[in-house]
Parts: structure tokens; sequence; C-alpha cells
């Protein structure tokens, strides 16, 4: 539709799930009251995806309705969207940026509940950066954003945020465009359903946090088939009232991209970081580990990938868990995958997934242990 621009697609997708609720080992599922432990859905998705060059200018949007059922947990039934629009812009040769919003409902995943009882998740984003070349070797970038995270469950909405965040960067760019540069984000925090006691007995959590991180970026070409691109950085937050659970350490995370050859790719992250937000509802996680993505093109019909990630989660930032010179939280997490898709037509894309996710830790019932198997089918117009 619309030269290629506009491309309304429905998609149905199965998952057959042996431990949805992401429950350990120790825990009894009568105790936890849940009727069963694993279970198979449905998901079926409406949308649309619109991609249009006008000029230099580049305008894109997506939308798609998520309807989830399943087969014996009906409680969980649960219909959500994902939603975004982009701007990327371009004024003259040497600026350019993006503005963009983002806007997603969905359950909140069970691996970080394990609880029996649904929670809808809202997040959303906006953010505005742009680049400018000074010169053509010296680039500065810099942007801004806000990010809200609110919980459907009462239970969970102590852990509903706002984070609002500016960065910038000042790179030198070579002809190949390889890049090293300076960079600097600061972060703020607020818990708008919290309410600090001065006077309290210890682990009541704080009500806001602040951030800054500085450090090197390094993107860099190594050949034709070979691609490196790394951070590193000294990462400081503070909290107004807990002072005990303040942290200060270095980040780094480095990810290599290789082309093996015409049809076989691997992609590598080595990372010492703190956990994306969204991933760890509102706790403070440092995450070390690694990432293996291997991708073989057989065909240009067929693709087989996979994933091997294994990192270990020290929850550093709940006052509930860490006081003082107390042993926090630390989980380690393992998570294999494998994906085959196949394209008889350009239209039409058939997914077999499968996937093994196991964690330990210190605390006795945060452990599980889930195989997850599923089909996709998607039809675009």
């Amino acid at each position: 539709m619309w030269d290629g621009k506009l491309t309304p697609f429905v998609e149905e997708k199965v998952t057959h799930d042996d431990n949805v609720f992401r429950l350990s080992k120790n825990v009894d599922p009568a105790t936890a009251m849940v009727s069963s432990v694993g279970d198979t859905y449905y998901t079926t998705s409406l949308g649309i995806n619109l991609d249009a060059p006008v000029s230099r200018q580049r305008f894109q949007v997506g939308y798609a309705f998520n309807a989830t059922r399943f087969n014996s947990l009906t409680d969980l039934d649960f219909n959500g969207h994902d939603a975004r629009a982009m701007w990327l812009w371009q004024l003259g040769n040497d600026l350019s940026g993006q503005l963009g919003y983002t806007d997603n409902l969905a359950l909140a995943p069970f691996a970080y509940t394990q609880s029996s009882t649904p929670d809808p998740l809202r997040t959303r984003q906006a953010f505005l950066n742009a680049a400018y070349l000074v010169t053509p070797r010296w680039r500065v970038q810099a942007g801004g954003g806000v990010f809200e995270q609110k919980n459907g469950d009462a239970a969970f909405q102590p852990n509903d945020i706002t984070i609002t965040s500016g960065d910038a960067n000042l790179a030198y760019v070579t002809p190949a465009n390889t890049s090293i540069g300076i960079s600097g984000r600061v972060e703020e925090g607020r818990y708008p359903n919290r309410t600090f006691v001065p006077g309290q007995p210890p682990g009541q959590p704080d009500d806001s946090y602040r951030q800054a991180s500085a450090g090197l970026t390094a993107d860099w070409t190594a050949t034709g088939v070979s691609h490196l691109v790394a951070r590193v950085a000294r990462l400081s937050r503070r909290y107004p009232n807990t002072p005990q659970v303040d942290f200060a350490g270095n980040t780094v995370v480095v990810e290599y991209d290789w082309k093996v050859t015409g049809k076989l790719s691997f992609t590598g992250v080595l990372r010492r970081d703190i956990s994306p937000f969204p991933d760890i509802a509102s706790s403070f996680v440092l995450v070390r580990g690694g990432t293996v993505k291997p991708v073989l093109t057989v065909t240009e019909k067929i693709e087989v990938s996979g994933l091997l990630d294994y990192s270990i989660w020290d929850y550093l930032g709940d006052s509930g868990l860490v006081t003082g010179a107390v042993l926090g939280r630390v989980d380690h997490v393992l998570t294999a995958a494998a994906s085959l898709t196949y394209k008889p037509v350009q239209s039409i894309s058939l997914q077999l997934s499968v996937q093994r996710e196991s964690r330990t830790s210190n605390v006795p019932t945060a452990d599980y242990l889930a195989n997850v198997g599923s089909l996709t089918a998607r039809f675009s117009f």
C-alpha cells in the first residue's frame, strides 16, 4: 500500500509455557493459589506500520493491538497494544536527529513478579536527540527524554516511576566512519506513590534518586566484515534519604558483530551495566554477563538463529534487600533459545521458536526453570 510505505499486518502466535508464573521449585502451586503451572495461550495481533520518506525527512509510525487468550489460566486473558511514532529529521547536511514517542501496554513479565496476579504494565517514553557535524571530523550529539512506568496491580504501584534524562557526546569521526569520543548522562527518577518517612525502621524504600555517568565511547569498523562498539563509564547513583544504598562504580558494554561468511554472522556482547529499566520493574540491578547470537541464512527463504545469554544480577538499589553491610539478592540467569524462520513469499512469515530459561538465587523462592515453545504466522498486506 502507498508504494510499500504503508504495511498493515495480522499475526497469530501460539505458545506453550510449562511454568507461566516462573514459580520456584520450593513453592507449592496450591500455596501460591495457582490452578495450573503450565498452559498454552494464543496471541492475535492486528497492526499497521508506516515508513514514509518526505524529501530529506523520514516518518515512521507503528501500532499493534494484541489479544492474548489462555486455555486454562483464563484470568490472564489480556488486551494490550504497542505504539510508536518517530520523526527522523534532517536540516542541511550537518544537523540531524530524532523526535519520538512510544506507548506499550502488556502484562509485566512473571519472572519479575512471581505472582499469580496479572500486573498490566504501561510504559511511555518521549525523546528528542540531535547530532551536529561541527567540522567534517568533529561531531556533537545531545538529547533528552522522559520515561514513565505504571503498574496496574496495586501491590506493585509503589514501583511506579518517572525518569527524566539528558545526555551529550563529543566524538572524533574518521573518513571510514570510525569514531571515538567522550560522553555524559544525567537522570532523575521519582516514585510518585512512595513517601519516605524519617525515623521509620531500616528497609524503607526511597522516593527518588539522582544518577550521573561520564566516560568514553568508541565505534570501530575493523574490517568489511567486523564492527566493534564499546562504552566505558563511571556511574554514580545517589538516594536522598537512604545513602547506605548509594552506588558508584564502572560500567562497560562491548558489542562485536562478525560476518563470518555471506550466510553466517555472529553478535557478541559483554556487559557490566545497569539493567534497562523496563526489564526489572523498579529495582536497581547491576548486570554482569555476556550474550552470543548466531544467525545463519540457509536460503533466501529460510533463516536459523540462536541465543545464549548468561548474566549475574546484583540487586543494589532496594533498601529492603541491602542495608549497610547486609548482602542483598544475587541472581544467576541463563537463557538459551533457537528459532527457525521461513518466508515462502515476501508477505508471509512463519517462525518456530524454543527457549529454556533458568534462574538460581540466594533468595530461596526466587529460582525457577521454564521451557517455552511458540509458533508464529504473520501476513503483511
